[in-house]
């Protein structure tokens, strides 16, 4: 069996402006004795070290029945452009030989792994956690996640104060790992969450992760400038408030916009066929393109003099 699940939360930082490789170094600094690594190029962004979590649960199947998993999810938290936090949890499922639960060195020994004690396939593993926890018993890697994100978001660094109104997106994925075939499935659902169910020649779990988050940024990226789009042309507004809402879109979101800059190159076909078929990248331009003729448009509208009251002429 080689099957690796996650899932993403993204959102923006609580700060008004984007904060230094330095500050996101300390705020990414969650592990004590790990180090936070950036790079510069081709965008600023920054990850932090593994942080791994024990869990003792039941795994979410597509049937009505109970397995238990046992193991040590691995979570990244990840900053891009200094304004768009990530937090990312994946586990990869191994069948137990001995079938009975062990000391923790030994699931301590296998970062990011998960064993299941018991009988299950992969299609109903992947089903299930697709279609997430039925209750509190159940693998929930989402909840990591959120107690990554708050630890990070009350940090004293912050200002708590973002420069416009979003939503968080969650994105669920799972990745059988096959040989040679490739496809991917993307379904927006209700709530802010994604669903990805991914088949790739890719073995390893890192490279699948950052692909699946890369993709949760852009997904992240595409929703937020919709919705800011939407809200500013919703009615007829006047040209400096309709220039006010649509600038954070070009301030904060419009370069960050670089598909697959830190995902392995063994993923590009797969991006490139979801591309395709889901139109990102075109959707994105075109919205981009809205917002500036929209701008030139109120830019014009904001110069042009105001008409003074005629003057009647004298008789």
């Amino acid at each position: 069996m080689r099957l690796t699940t996650g899932e993403v939360h993204t959102c923006l930082l609580l700060t008004s402006a984007a904060v230094t490789i330095d500050t996101a170094v300390e705020l990414l600094a969650i592990l004590p004795g790990g180090s936070v690594r950036t790079r510069q190029r081709p965008i600023r962004y920054a990850w932090s070290p593994e942080v791994l979590t024990g869990v003792d649960c039941a795994a979410p199947l597509a049937e009505r029945r109970e397995v238990r998993v046992v193991g040590t999810p691995a979570t990244k938290v990840a900053l891009t452009e200094g304004h768009i936090i990530q937090a990312g949890t994946h586990a990869t499922f191994h069948r137990d030989p001995v079938g009975r639960r062990r000391s923790w060195s030994h699931y301590l020994a296998q970062p990011g792994v998960l064993e299941i004690l018991g009988k299950a396939s992969e299609e109903s593993l992947s089903t299930g956690f697709l279609r997430g926890p039925s209750t509190a018993r159940h693998l929930d890697l989402g909840a990591v996640n959120v107690r990554a994100l708050a630890s990070i978001q009350r940090s004293e660094h912050l200002d708590h104060t973002p420069p416009f109104r979003s939503r968080r997106t969650r994105l669920r994925w799972s990745a059988e790992t096959s040989d040679g075939e490739q496809d991917i499935a993307f379904t927006l659902g209700a709530d802010g969450l994604r669903t990805v169910r991914l088949r790739a020649p890719e073995p390893d779990p890192r490279a699948l992760a950052d692909f699946c988050a890369d993709l949760a940024l852009h997904d992240w990226l595409l929703s937020t400038l919709l919705d800011l789009v939407d809200r500013a042309v919703a009615r007829s507004r006047p040209a400096p408030e309709l220039i006010g809402m649509l600038r954070p879109g070009i301030d904060h979101l419009v370069h960050a916009w670089l598909p697959t800059a830190h995902a392995s190159r063994t993923l590009d076909r797969i991006w490139q066929e979801l591309d395709l078929r889901s139109g990102f990248s075109l959707q994105w331009q075109k919205t981009v393109d809205r917002i500036r003729d929209q701008l030139s448009v109120g830019l014009i509208e904001a110069l042009q003099p105001t008409a003074g009251p005629s003057r009647s002429e004298s008789v």
